[in-house]
């Protein structure tokens, strides 16, 4: 049974074997998180290839071997070759979390149809249902998101710290964090000017 988490990925190392139309797709969501990316394939999808002589990703320009293991916290399993892949899943190592591209059952994660609007983010999966469906159901979500979303998460980010640092009881903290989070506090237009009164009477 697979649970929804975010995982920090900034400067872990992934290796993706197989470097295909199906790696593009994958290996650059992990490209804009940071991870350190080692591709092991005999070729590169053109895509792939300007990435390595940018210098953002690492080539092996060889072919995986049956049994291989790697030195990694996650694995992209993307040939073509289901019983490589196979192979490879099989051997990997005790602390690694491994993805089959054609077999997504059987593999330790998955990759959800994922909206981003500034510091939101909305992870949505169908279990394997019907991953066109979980697209469809984003694009719905895109449009009923407000406008304000990014303005008001860098005020209850700002003023999540400012209220953390104060020298107050949890149940104080947890109580202006409640009311700075209401949609009529953040509808208001001297939210910032508020805070700061509440903070002294806080205090």
């Amino acid at each position: 049974m697979q649970i929804p988490l975010f995982l920090e990925i900034t400067n872990q190392t992934v290796i993706a074997v197989g470097g295909g139309a199906v790696a593009v797709k994958k290996v650059s969501h992990f490209l804009e998180a940071g991870a350190d990316i080692t591709i092991i394939a005999p070729s590169l999808h053109p895509f792939l290839q300007q990435l390595y002589q940018k210098g953002e990703i690492q080539w092996q320009e060889r072919e995986a071997h049956k049994g291989e293991q790697f030195d990694c916290l996650l694995l992209l399993l993307m040939t073509d070759k289901e019983e490589l892949n196979r192979s490879l899943y099989e051997s990997k190592q005790p602390h690694q979390l491994v993805y089959v591209a054609n077999d997504a059952q059987n593999s330790d994660l998955s990759f959800p149809s994922v909206l981003k609007q500034g510091r939101l983010t909305i992870a949505l999966s169908t279990g394997g249902a019907s991953p066109i469906y979980a697209r469809q159901l984003k694009n719905k979500l895109a449009e009923q998101l407000p406008e304000e979303i990014e303005a008001d998460l860098a005020f209850l980010d700002q003023a999540r710290k400012s209220i953390l640092s104060l020298s107050l009881i949890p149940a104080q903290k947890k109580q202006l964090l409640q009311h700075i989070t209401t949609e009529e506090f953040l509808r208001l237009d001297n939210r910032q000017e508020l805070l700061k009164e509440l903070i002294t009477a806080a205090e």
